[in-house]
């Protein structure tokens, strides 16, 4: 076991390579995968590692458990603990390149003392290619687009009808142009439309701290140039980093935008924390704001009412 930068390492097998560190993680390397037992239900479990003040350890499946579907590994988060806690995680897998595996897990659960397997089955099927073969022959390959555009002095080639698919909205703005006579963009920063048409050729967002200064950002400009699917994304990341700071103050200001943005899990996280600190925000000047959306404002009463009851039923 090793840290470095605040990253928990934990090595099961000779390492060889260093992985990229990403801040903020626990991290376990099963090194020299294709040598690791190929019968299906054998496992392998790590040293025990520390991290958020309890102890864990890894549990993997090299061909998957015995539920598992052929051409699957199967991940546990196995538990030490001696007190029941509320646990939010996630698994992320890489390879030792650091491309990210395809995982089927999504985990927030109680965990009772001494639990061996806390993590649902987080099966991984062999990542097709056919996403990063796209990016690396097609994105800002000037040979083979069809349009560019001009983003306050850089520019950025792309196709019609890989836009059409996935941004159609900035695909429409496109449609009388061609490659050369670049379409001018000064609404959104460079670097954040950059990231935009990166993921619109296939190309995932890693990386926490990039979510937690840029969501909002990049939550404007997919829902501008309407990439729902990248809209979705930014709005959990942004709802993630961002509720914490909520404030009677600033509330009305978030359930506003998220009206405004149609953004339902932002629109429902700026209600629970409104409902729950009802009266110093109805006491705020903040407050006030709602008068812009009566319907909001019948949203907000319906809701502490139904709190309300739901109180008193307990």
């Amino acid at each position: 076991m090793s840290g470095q930068s605040g990253i928990i390492d934990v090595h099961v097998g000779k390492a060889s390579d260093d992985w990229p560190i990403e801040e903020g993680r626990a991290r376990v390397h099963f090194h020299n995968f294709a040598d690791l037992p190929q019968t299906k239900g054998t496992t392998l479990r790590s040293s025990k590692f520390t991290c958020a003040g309890h102890e864990w350890s890894l549990k993997l499946y090299p061909r998957g458990d015995r539920s598992a579907r052929e051409g699957m590994i199967s991940v546990y988060l196995c538990s030490e603990l001696s007190s029941k806690i509320v646990v939010d995680f996630d698994i992320n897998l890489k390879k030792k390149n650091g491309d990210d595996f395809e995982v089927n897990s999504a985990t927030k659960t109680e965990i009772r003392p001494h639990e061996d397997y806390i993590c649902h089955d987080a099966n991984v099927l062999p990542k097709s290619s056919l996403a990063d073969d796209l990016f690396t022959c097609l994105y800002q390959d000037k040979d083979t687009a069809d349009v560019a555009f001009e983003v306050k002095a850089r520019v950025f080639y792309a196709h019609k009808a890989i836009l059409k698919a996935r941004v159609p909205e900035l695909a429409q703005l496109a449609e009388p142009y061609d490659a050369e006579n670049s379409i001018p963009i000064n609404d959104v920063e460079p670097d954040i439309f950059e990231t935009m048409l990166k993921h619109a050729y296939g190309k995932d967002i890693i990386g926490a701290s990039y979510w937690e200064d840029h969501a909002k950002q990049i939550l404007d400009a997919s829902g501008k140039y309407g990439f729902t699917e990248l809209k979705s994304v930014a709005e959990i990341w942004h709802v993630k980093y961002h509720k914490q700071n909520f404030t009677v103050d600033n509330v009305i200001d978030e359930l506003l935008y998220a009206d405004g943005k149609n953004c339902l899990l932002l629109k429902k996280a700026a209600m629970n924390f409104i409902v729950e600190h009802g009266r110093d925000v109805i006491e705020s000047e903040s407050y006030g704001k709602l008068d812009e959306s009566p319907e909001l404002r019948k949203e907000f009463v319906k809701a502490a009412f139904s709190s309300k009851e739901r109180k008193r039923e307990k």
